[in-house]
Protein backbone atom coordinates (compact mmCIF):
# COMPACT_ATOMS: atom_id res chain seq x y z
CA UNK A 1 0.00 0.00 0.00
CA UNK A 2 1.56 3.35 -0.98
CA UNK A 3 0.79 6.42 1.37
CA UNK A 4 1.37 9.65 0.24
CA UNK A 5 2.19 12.41 2.87
CA UNK A 6 1.22 15.36 1.36
CA UNK A 7 0.62 17.26 5.17
CA UNK A 8 3.89 19.26 4.24
CA UNK A 9 2.96 20.40 1.29
CA UNK A 10 -0.40 20.85 2.47
CA UNK A 11 0.55 22.82 5.89
CA UNK A 12 3.25 25.09 4.44
CA UNK A 13 0.92 27.95 4.42
CA UNK A 14 -0.30 27.20 7.67
CA UNK A 15 0.42 29.54 10.61
CA UNK A 16 2.55 28.16 13.21
CA UNK A 17 1.25 26.84 16.10
CA UNK A 18 0.46 29.13 19.36
CA UNK A 19 2.75 27.97 21.73
CA UNK A 20 5.59 28.64 19.45
CA UNK A 21 4.71 32.18 19.06
CA UNK A 22 3.94 32.70 22.57
CA UNK A 23 7.82 31.53 23.34
CA UNK A 24 9.41 33.68 20.93
CA UNK A 25 7.52 36.45 22.13
CA UNK A 26 8.56 36.10 25.75
CA UNK A 27 12.19 35.61 24.65
CA UNK A 28 12.51 38.89 23.23
CA UNK A 29 10.64 40.41 26.07
CA UNK A 30 13.41 38.76 28.33
CA UNK A 31 16.10 39.71 26.19
CA UNK A 32 14.82 43.61 26.43
CA UNK A 33 14.30 43.86 29.94
CA UNK A 34 17.88 42.03 30.55
CA UNK A 35 19.10 45.15 28.29
CA UNK A 36 16.62 47.46 30.12
CA UNK A 37 18.10 45.85 33.58
CA UNK A 38 21.56 46.66 31.97
CA UNK A 39 21.10 50.42 31.74
CA UNK A 40 19.62 50.54 34.71
CA UNK A 41 22.53 49.24 36.79
CA UNK A 42 25.00 51.21 34.99
CA UNK A 43 22.80 54.76 35.16
CA UNK A 44 22.16 53.65 39.14
CA UNK A 45 26.26 52.80 38.99
CA UNK A 46 26.94 56.58 37.38
CA UNK A 47 24.75 58.29 39.57
CA UNK A 48 26.18 56.68 42.74
CA UNK A 49 29.49 57.55 41.90
CA UNK A 50 28.84 61.50 40.69
CA UNK A 51 26.77 61.00 44.03
CA UNK A 52 30.00 60.09 46.19
CA UNK A 53 31.72 62.81 44.21
CA UNK A 54 29.88 65.57 44.92
CA UNK A 55 29.37 64.37 48.61
CA UNK A 56 33.20 64.30 48.95
CA UNK A 57 33.66 67.17 47.17
CA UNK A 58 31.35 68.96 49.81
CA UNK A 59 33.45 67.31 53.00
CA UNK A 60 36.84 68.61 51.36
CA UNK A 61 35.65 72.50 50.60
CA UNK A 62 33.91 71.90 54.20
CA UNK A 63 37.78 70.75 55.53
CA UNK A 64 39.40 74.07 53.48
CA UNK A 65 37.02 76.26 55.17
CA UNK A 66 37.71 75.11 58.46
CA UNK A 67 41.42 75.15 57.84
CA UNK A 68 40.68 78.64 56.56
CA UNK A 69 38.88 79.85 59.63
CA UNK A 70 41.77 78.12 61.75
CA UNK A 71 44.57 79.88 60.06
CA UNK A 72 42.58 83.27 60.67
CA UNK A 73 42.35 82.32 64.31
CA UNK A 74 46.23 81.92 64.62
CA UNK A 75 46.87 84.95 62.79
CA UNK A 76 44.26 86.82 65.06
CA UNK A 77 46.37 85.80 68.21
CA UNK A 78 49.32 86.08 67.09
CA UNK A 79 48.86 89.81 66.61
CA UNK A 80 46.93 89.51 69.71
CA UNK A 81 50.23 87.76 71.43
CA UNK A 82 52.33 90.62 69.99
CA UNK A 83 50.33 92.99 71.09
CA UNK A 84 50.60 91.97 74.45
CA UNK A 85 54.16 91.20 74.33
CA UNK A 86 54.92 94.52 73.26
CA UNK A 87 52.38 96.39 75.97
CA UNK A 88 54.07 93.84 78.79
CA UNK A 89 57.38 95.17 77.64
CA UNK A 90 56.46 98.58 77.96
CA UNK A 91 54.50 98.10 81.05
CA UNK A 92 57.64 96.19 82.34
CA UNK A 93 59.34 99.89 81.22
CA UNK A 94 56.83 101.54 83.08
CA UNK A 95 57.19 99.72 86.10
CA UNK A 96 60.86 100.17 86.26
CA UNK A 97 61.03 103.71 85.67
CA UNK A 98 58.84 103.86 88.58
CA UNK A 99 60.77 101.59 91.15
CA UNK A 100 63.72 104.17 90.08
CA UNK A 101 61.25 107.16 91.12
CA UNK A 102 60.49 105.59 93.91
CA UNK A 103 63.74 104.90 94.74
CA UNK A 104 65.03 108.39 94.50
CA UNK A 105 61.79 110.23 95.77
CA UNK A 106 63.19 111.44 99.19
CA UNK A 107 66.67 112.14 98.15
CA UNK A 108 66.15 114.84 96.07
CA UNK A 109 63.33 116.33 98.20
CA UNK A 110 66.07 116.76 100.50
CA UNK A 111 68.87 117.41 98.20
CA UNK A 112 66.93 120.56 97.34
CA UNK A 113 66.81 121.70 100.66
CA UNK A 114 70.17 121.79 101.55
CA UNK A 115 71.22 123.64 98.48
CA UNK A 116 68.32 126.05 98.93
CA UNK A 117 69.73 126.69 102.78
CA UNK A 118 73.02 126.91 101.19
CA UNK A 119 72.66 129.38 98.70
CA UNK A 120 70.69 131.32 101.36
CA UNK A 121 73.57 131.30 104.05
CA UNK A 122 76.19 132.86 101.59
CA UNK A 123 75.27 136.44 100.79
CA UNK A 124 74.63 137.78 97.34
CA UNK A 125 74.73 134.37 95.76
CA UNK A 126 71.88 133.27 93.19
CA UNK A 127 71.64 129.95 91.29
CA UNK A 128 70.76 130.06 87.40
CA UNK A 129 70.89 127.03 86.47
CA UNK A 130 70.80 123.40 88.63
CA UNK A 131 70.30 119.71 86.05
CA UNK A 132 70.65 115.90 87.33
CA UNK A 133 72.09 113.02 85.41
CA UNK A 134 72.76 109.60 86.57
CA UNK A 135 73.05 110.80 90.69
CA UNK A 136 75.24 113.67 89.39
CA UNK A 137 74.70 117.49 89.60
CA UNK A 138 75.37 120.38 87.62
CA UNK A 139 74.96 124.09 88.86
CA UNK A 140 75.42 127.26 87.75
CA UNK A 141 74.91 130.59 89.81
CA UNK A 142 76.48 134.02 90.29
CA UNK A 143 77.92 135.63 93.05
CA UNK A 144 78.02 139.24 93.48
CA UNK A 145 80.77 141.42 95.87
CA UNK A 146 83.96 138.83 96.68
CA UNK A 147 84.75 136.16 94.76
CA UNK A 148 85.45 133.92 97.58
CA UNK A 149 81.79 133.89 98.52
CA UNK A 150 82.08 130.81 96.03
CA UNK A 151 84.50 129.06 97.68
CA UNK A 152 82.22 129.24 101.34
CA UNK A 153 78.98 128.05 98.99
CA UNK A 154 81.59 124.99 98.07
CA UNK A 155 82.65 124.21 101.94
CA UNK A 156 79.22 125.09 102.90
CA UNK A 157 77.91 121.98 100.49
CA UNK A 158 80.49 119.39 101.62
CA UNK A 159 79.66 120.33 105.16
CA UNK A 160 75.79 119.29 104.54
CA UNK A 161 77.60 115.73 103.86
CA UNK A 162 75.03 115.10 101.32
CA UNK A 163 77.50 116.01 99.04
CA UNK A 164 80.50 114.59 97.79
CA UNK A 165 83.49 115.60 94.62
CA UNK A 166 82.17 119.41 94.22
CA UNK A 167 84.26 120.39 91.96
CA UNK A 168 84.77 123.94 90.88
CA UNK A 169 84.32 123.44 87.21
CA UNK A 170 83.80 127.19 85.57
CA UNK A 171 84.61 130.46 87.22
CA UNK A 172 84.68 134.13 85.17
CA UNK A 173 84.58 137.46 86.28
CA UNK A 174 81.33 139.47 84.49
CA UNK A 175 80.87 143.17 85.38
CA UNK A 176 81.35 143.07 89.17
CA UNK A 177 79.79 139.64 89.33
CA UNK A 178 81.62 135.80 89.35
CA UNK A 179 79.74 133.40 87.46
CA UNK A 180 80.57 129.69 88.47
CA UNK A 181 79.88 126.06 87.41
CA UNK A 182 80.01 123.67 89.86
CA UNK A 183 79.63 119.38 89.99
CA UNK A 184 79.05 117.41 92.62
CA UNK A 185 77.21 113.68 93.45
CA UNK A 186 75.38 112.80 96.24
CA UNK A 187 77.38 111.11 99.09
CA UNK A 188 76.42 107.61 99.94
CA UNK A 189 75.37 106.78 103.48
CA UNK A 190 79.02 106.05 105.03
CA UNK A 191 80.02 109.35 103.56
CA UNK A 192 76.94 110.99 105.19
CA UNK A 193 77.81 109.89 108.10
CA UNK A 194 81.41 110.54 108.32
CA UNK A 195 80.73 114.50 107.03
CA UNK A 196 81.17 117.28 109.35
CA UNK A 197 78.16 118.32 110.65
CA UNK A 198 76.87 114.61 111.37
CA UNK A 199 80.02 114.44 114.25
CA UNK A 200 79.77 117.56 115.75
CA UNK A 201 75.54 115.94 116.24
CA UNK A 202 77.14 112.96 117.36
CA UNK A 203 79.52 115.34 119.95
CA UNK A 204 76.74 117.65 121.09
CA UNK A 205 74.67 114.74 121.86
Amino acid sequence: MIRINLVGEAGAGRPEPPGRTVRADRGRAIGRLLALGMMLGAATVVLNWRVEQAARGRSLEARIQQLRRQRQQHQELARELQGLESGGLAMERRIQGIERLRALQARPVRVLDLLSDCVQEVPGLRLRELSRRDGAFSLRGLVSGDSSRVSEFIARLQRTGEFSRVELVHFQEQSGHYAFALSFQEAGPEESANSPDAAAGEAGD
